[in-house]
């Protein structure tokens, strides 16, 4: 597929491919129409506040919207507030409806299938571009204003690529890469004096060493998946309304007191977790990352980068990154992620290097204290909850505007990927592109995980 890009030809998902985050065939029965507008409670303090954005201007917007309607069979309660800002564009709205552009919703219980009956806290018209840091913090800031509480999450709902960006605007945007989206949240923080307890990617491959390493001073866990989503994302009803496996008496009980949600960030974070791991159609991979073990991790794997630049076992180096599960449904520069774990015990195993074998146990034991929760299906064995970028073919540069990054700043990762790409590999086989070594990658991938477009940054 990738010699196909090289040609200039334009890329297609087979029959047998996935199709990622979130073009499924299935549709909604029913349009999902959206809003109404009655009162909400604002100013009144509750545990949580679940704060939504959603990107829907782009080609997933009929599965996004339908995730506002799986909120509303629970609803916010007695203790948590779930706020809802969704931006569909100025086109023709897929699953129904009269409205156009960007709204935020107050999301309420009602059990109606394909219909949002919540009420509209604001209607922000049909230029606003989700991919810019200034919408998000904005959100942030008025949802915490608005409506406080004791903890806040936020989940991001679009296209995903890793450390490469997220949440792509069509319309009026691009994508908001990685550092902007740290950017965002520390502007916010500024300005509530209040960090993120939970920020969430119901979007592909974000949970990623180098995401997480951007994010930690802003926020405290992070949930996202390894690698793509299929479907639908998330299950929020279920996350929102009580732990998988709980029985229907104690969950009925809980709705009867209005204790859906009143559990610890950490212990949600664990809730979150288990419910995807019912969910594995759609969410092959998923876990809870401490972003407070984030900066242990992050030295540890510079360490492993310094221990790989020394050695002179490069090519068995090379041979061993190259090993263990695949994500991103074989686009460049997805295809290059890989479980930090598995890569690191991968590598331990494969050299005589003491150096390089030391470094790769401690990369190992971090990754573990760092992890809260992990979840993978049968297809996945070696996904222990976080991959790192480790192409085996950047002898010219890591591209991406990877040097961007917080984590590039701050170890020598992409150095050791250099010095890996310009190993010979010698009569040993890599299943890798090996043409690209001598390409010069691209500061912007091509496409999103499910073969769609990507805009330029704004």
């Amino acid at each position: 597929m990738d010699n196909i890009r090289q040609l200039g030809l334009t890329p297609h998902l087979t029959s047998a491919s996935p199709k990622v985050k979130r073009e499924i065939a299935s549709t909604p029965n029913d349009a999902v129409q959206l809003g109404s507008d009655n009162a909400v409670p604002e100013g009144v303090h509750k545990k949580w506040l679940f704060m939504n954005f959603i990107a829907a201007d782009c080609n997933l917007k009929k599965y996004q919207e339908a995730n506002i309607d799986n909120q509303e069979l629970v609803g916010s309660d007695a203790n948590t507030h779930i706020i809802a800002m969704i931006d569909v564009g100025p086109g023709a709205n897929p699953l129904g409806g009269t409205w156009t552009g960007c709204r935020t919703f107050y999301v309420t219980q009602d059990n109606v299938p394909n219909k949002v009956n919540s009420p509209v806290v604001a209607d922000h018209g049909n230029k606003v571009d989700m991919s810019d840091p200034a919408t998000l913090t904005k959100f942030i800031v008025d949802s915490m204003a608005k409506f406080p509480s004791d903890y806040v999450a936020l989940v991001l709902n679009d296209h995903g690529g890793g450390f490469t960006g997220a949440l792509a605007d069509d319309t009026d945007g691009g994508f908001m890469s990685t550092p902007q989206l740290r950017q965002a949240l520390a502007d916010a923080e500024k300005i509530t004096g209040k960090k993120i307890d939970i920020i969430g990617y119901d979007a592909c491959l974000m949970a990623e060493a180098e995401v997480a390493h951007e994010l930690k001073d802003n926020a405290n866990i992070l949930l996202a998946s390894e690698e793509s989503e299929l479907g639908p994302g998330w299950t929020y009803s279920g996350m929102l309304n009580k732990a998988p496996g709980m029985t229907e008496a104690i969950g009925r009980l809980q709705e009867a007191l209005e204790q859906r949600i009143s559990v610890s960030p950490v212990d949600f974070a664990k809730i979150v977790v288990a419910q995807n791991e019912v969910n594995q159609r759609y969410i092959p991979t998923f876990s809870a990352t401490d972003l407070t073990k984030i900066d242990t991790l992050t030295k540890t794997v510079d360490e492993f980068a310094k221990a790989i630049i020394a050695s002179e076992e490069k090519s068995a180096i090379k041979t061993a990154m190259t090993k263990g599960d695949k994500y991103g449904s074989g686009y460049t520069p997805y295809k290059y992620l890989r479980d930090l774990h598995n890569l690191a015990d991968n590598v331990g195993n494969a050299v005589q290097d003491v150096a390089v074998k030391e470094a790769a146990k401690n990369v190992k034991k971090a990754f573990k204290e760092a992890i809260i929760a992990n979840e993978h299906s049968y297809k996945y064995p070696n996904s222990e909850g976080l991959t790192i970028f480790a192409p085996t073919t950047s002898g010219s540069g890591v591209g991406y505007k990877y040097g961007d990054l917080a984590f590039a700043k701050e170890t020598q990762w992409d150095e050791a990927l250099v010095s890996i790409g310009k190993t010979p590999t010698g009569s040993t086989y890599l299943n890798e592109d090996m043409g690209e070594m001598y390409a010069t990658p691209p500061e912007v991938p091509e496409f999103w995980p499910d073969g769609s477009p990507r805009k330029p940054q704004a």
